[in-house]
């Protein structure tokens, strides 16, 4: 009976040893399954950053890729141009005009007057005319009366329509002035005070100073770009406005 209880014990020590030491087979069929890899295409290489606007450039540069491209509606515009015959502004409307380079106008006007004289005429679109037209007489006027006693009889204008890029070369993106829709403002001339013109007036406390300040401030409410003094070395001397639509209603008021 000793003998074959040895013997018993034997097997068993055998048994717990062959257990022990074999690999599980589920483990040992995980170690050697091959590995599976799904092949993908190579990642698009991410499209070149865009330049920073120079530092002359108009500014909102990066907001301006967000614009929206204006439909042309017939309807709108002899609308618009009713509002205007309301407001006594003097008009005449022009050829299109076909540009080259995203340049051009689909009704463009020529304006004179805007309630008082504009020199020169600019030519712009109707929504442009419209909001000089409003801004003159809600703002410029109130504020000149306030500041300097005195009436504006006249807007010095500079450039209005001009096919060129934003910062008068063709590398950059096209300028609002290349679509009738923008117009740049040098000064206001008066009949009964020394014309205003428009420039830095930095720590100035004078009429002329607030008048400028007043103005230029009232047009953030008619137009969606004032740029002017201050902005950038390009528009030391005038203001800049235009009615560049944006998404979300974005505006620029520098």
């Amino acid at each position: 009976m000793k003998q074959i209880a040895f013997v018993i014990t034997v097997l068993l020590v055998g048994l717990v040893a062959v257990v022990a030491f074999t690999r599980s087979p589920k483990v040992h069929e995980a170690a050697l399954a091959p590995i599976s890899v799904t092949a993908t295409a190579p990642a698009e290489a991410a499209p070149p950053a865009e330049p920073a606007p120079p530092a002359d450039a108009e500014p909102g540069a990066a907001a301006a890729t967000a614009a929206i491209t204006p439909v042309y509606d017939e309807a709108q515009s002899l609308g618009c141009e009713e509002e205007l015959k309301a407001l006594g502004v003097t008009f005449e409307v022009l050829e299109p005009i076909a540009g080259r380079n995203g340049c051009g106008a689909e009704r463009p006007l020529k304006v004179s007057s805007v309630g008082i004289d504009l020199r020169p005429a600019v030519t712009t679109n109707c929504e442009v005319a419209k909001a000089l037209a409003v801004w003159t007489k809600d703002v410029m006027m109130p504020s000149a009366k306030l500041h300097l006693n005195a009436t504006p009889n006249a807007i010095s204008t500079g450039i209005s329509y001009q096919c060129r890029a934003r910062r008068g070369a063709d590398q950059v993106k096209v300028s609002e002035h290349a679509h009738a829709n923008a117009v740049d403002i040098s000064g206001i001339a008066f009949s009964d005070h020394d014309t205003v013109a428009i420039m830095d007036r930095p720590g100035s406390a004078d009429d002329a100073r607030a008048f400028q300040a007043a103005i230029r401030g009232g047009a953030c409410a008619y137009f969606t770009t004032v740029v002017g003094p201050g902005t950038n070395t390009a528009h030391s001397d005038h203001l800049h406005v235009d009615m560049l639509q944006r998404r979300n209603g974005y505006r620029i008021c520098e």
